[in-house]
């Protein structure tokens, strides 16, 4: 005689399924809910399990996936009996389910039930896969429609929040969880469910939580954060409530995690702290980088009026480098305030990598460590970034001169590139989103970084390094700022003694890099007379630009604001506007090109500015500017500029 389990909350479902099933000369086993069920199965293996969709405790669904996780199961026939499988548009075969009957009136189910269970004998479950038997005779639908909505927005919340819901019968087992309570229980929903939920605590916070269950009556129960339970190895609070419902009396457990809590909460912190001293820092630089172009430009003027052999052409170029020097210290602190990435371009991180190992700033770092090996691993197929090579090369040297550091007397740096895909967010230093990567890493077999120092090492001037040769303190700063800007992610493993390997992930693209720009000489950049007008509210500014442009051929004017520039183009035409984009008192660069354009609308223009790229600017460009070129001047960038919008 072969066994059929039933298992329905109605007990009037139970008694007509057990007397058509009977009759026709079944076994019959029956269950009023889903824990009642997994305690038969404990001892019997039946060959078909008639499983009702919607239960009080375990639901049906759930129930299927923790039957078919049983390996003496596996062969059992399993049929959804569901007074709302119309409305559910649920594949019961992806839980694990044979076949589908629908509630209907009684003198038309045992028909559908026997007819079945017939199909599945013959070994034709294929047949039934997708099917509702008996939807035709299935009435009410509009108000099982209603009562589904209510139910999925029910899960919608419960799915999303934060916190570990678990609803627990009055014996202490799991009868719901949501997906936060199946993350922080480290395992699968199935494992979960109709588990005793203290078994799930550490040592004396089992006893702990067992007593509280224990007590539970009317009143609801907390266990705080003052002296927090350890659930699966995390510190967390518990708040429970009873819930009476007609006998199916239940207890709803909350669980917060209050170690992920405390770490997003440090993360916050940090990037509010990053944030700050980046606003400080963009405070100066602008100032500054204006101070510093006299120190850039004029001696670019100079030099080419000073013969070769002239006794003051070194003190000349000196005085260039230390100009240049500085402005490099002034790009640290636009890329600490997230400003510093003038040009995105695609490049290649494998690229940018090679040269720098190739570069004199690398050479000059070996030679201060003889003892250290730097090798690489770099992927061939290493997908592109968008980005500026630039910043990204420094963020290299950044990493590979510290880890050097890391190792005084001796050690390896690998130097790595690889392509990954996330299909769902990580929790590492910081969360990292899903999506494709160019991932660069820095491993080093150093000293290691101790748990506080991690948390200290993007802070500025924060270094064990030895002072004296970067001198800036801004090293490892100036790469979580470009990471940032590149709306990349950084993770740091480190252990004392053991070395450190920090990782980034830089967003990847398919497009393809631009070729390597021909060098071109002077005479590339040279006019012809065309006549160029220069707006900036910096005198020194317009002196250095008027200077470049006379040498570089051609006419320029110079006027000290938006609303002069406007009133000169009124009586005047030029063949090209440089104008800057801060500039108080007065309009802004955006404001001028606005009342520019209203007179002249195919006035050409190229924008220029002590930051980078600002709103400002790209709203300009949309407007119809040209190119953006970044203070300070050089022969170079103000050449190539000029000369590309006057060919346009």
């Amino acid at each position: 005689m072969k066994t059929i389990l039933v298992i329905d909350n109605h007990r009037m479902m139970l008694q007509f399924m057990s007397k058509v099933l009977s009759e026709d000369g079944y076994r019959v086993l029956t269950a009023g809910d889903g824990l009642t069920a997994l305690k038969i199965l404990e001892t019997h293996v039946p060959d078909f399990i008639f499983c009702d969709l919607i239960m009080p405790n375990i639901a049906g669904d759930k129930l299927c996936r923790i039957i078919r996780s049983m390996p003496r199961m596996k062969d059992v026939f399993i049929v959804i009996v569901s007074a709302i499988a119309a409305e559910q548009q649920q594949d019961v075969t992806a839980f694990g389910a044979n076949a589908c009957i629908a509630k209907c009136p009684f003198d038309k189910m045992p028909h559908h039930i026997l007819s079945v269970i017939k199909q599945l004998e013959e070994s034709s479950p294929e047949e039934l896969a997708g099917k509702i038997i008996g939807i035709e005779n299935v009435h009410c639908r509009q108000i099982t429609k209603e009562l589904l909505s209510k139910k999925r927005h029910s899960e919608l919340i419960l799915d999303n929040i934060a916190e570990g819901i678990f609803e627990l019968s009055l014996d202490g087992r799991i009868i719901y969880v949501n997906p936060t309570a199946v993350q922080m229980g480290g395992g699968s929903e199935e494992k979960l469910l109709s588990s005793i939920f203290a078994d799930h605590f550490e040592d004396f916070h089992r006893e702990r939580v067992k007593r509280v269950l224990e007590k539970m009556d009317l009143s609801p129960a907390t266990i705080s954060e003052e002296n927090p339970v350890l659930f699966n190895g995390r510190q967390t609070t518990l708040h429970l409530f009873p819930v009476k419902d007609e006998g199916n009396d239940t207890i709803v457990v909350i669980a917060r995690d209050i170690a992920e809590q405390a770490r997003l909460r440090s993360q916050l912190q940090r990037a509010e702290k990053m944030e700050a001293i980046g606003a400080l820092a963009g405070g100066v630089a602008h100032d500054l980088n204006n101070i510093l172009s006299g120190l850039v430009s004029y001696p670019e003027l100079l030099l080419m009026e000073v013969a070769e052999d002239s006794p003051l052409r070194k003190p000349i170029q000196t005085i260039q480098k230390s100009g240049e020097k500085a402005v490099a210290i002034v790009q640290d602190l636009l890329t600490l305030a997230r400003r510093g990435v003038p040009v995105t371009e695609v490049v290649n991180i494998n690229r940018i990598a090679e040269d720098y190992l190739c570069s004199p700033e690398f050479e000059e770092l070996i030679e201060y460590h003889p003892k250290v090996i730097v090798e690489t691993d770099l992927d061939p197929n290493l997908l592109n970034v968008s980005g500026s090579s630039v910043h990204i090369s420094k963020t290299i040297m950044n990493l590979v001169s510290n880890a050097s550091e890391a190792m005084p007397e001796g050690g390896r740096v690998t130097v790595k590139t690889e392509n990954r895909h996330l299909d769902r967010s990580i929790e590492a230093y910081e969360n990292i989103a899903e999506g494709d990567y160019a991932v660069l890493t820095v491993v080093d077999t150093g000293f290691g970084i101790s748990r506080e120092n991690l948390e200290k090492i993007f802070e500025p001037f924060y270094t064990k390094k030895v002072m004296g040769r970067s001198g800036t303190g801004l090293g490892m700063t100036v790469v979580y700022g470009t990471v940032k800007d590149h709306n990349g992610y950084i993770d740091i493993e480190s252990k004392e003694g053991k070395g450190t390997r920090l990782t980034i992930y830089f967003p990847a693209t398919r497009e393809t890099g631009s070729q390597d720009k021909a060098l071109l000489k002077i005479e590339d950049y040279m006019g012809h007379g065309e006549s160029i007008l220069v707006v900036d509210d910096a005198e020194d500014q317009r002196y250095i630009a008027e200077g470049i442009l006379g040498k570089l051929g051609y006419a320029a004017h110079t006027v000290s604001s938006g609303e002069e520039a406007v009133d000169f183009l009124s009586k005047q035409s030029v063949d090209l506007v440089i104008l800057d984009m801060i500039m108080d008192p007065g309009w802004s660069g955006l404001q001028t090109y606005r009342e520019m354009i209203k007179h002249r609308p195919h006035q050409p223009a190229i924008i220029t500015s002590g930051f980078s790229e600002t709103e400002d600017v790209k709203e300009a460009q949309r407007l119809g500017a040209g190119r953006y070129i970044k203070k300070p001047y050089t022969i170079e960038n103000i050449g190539m500029a000029v000369k590309g919008a006057l060919e346009k």
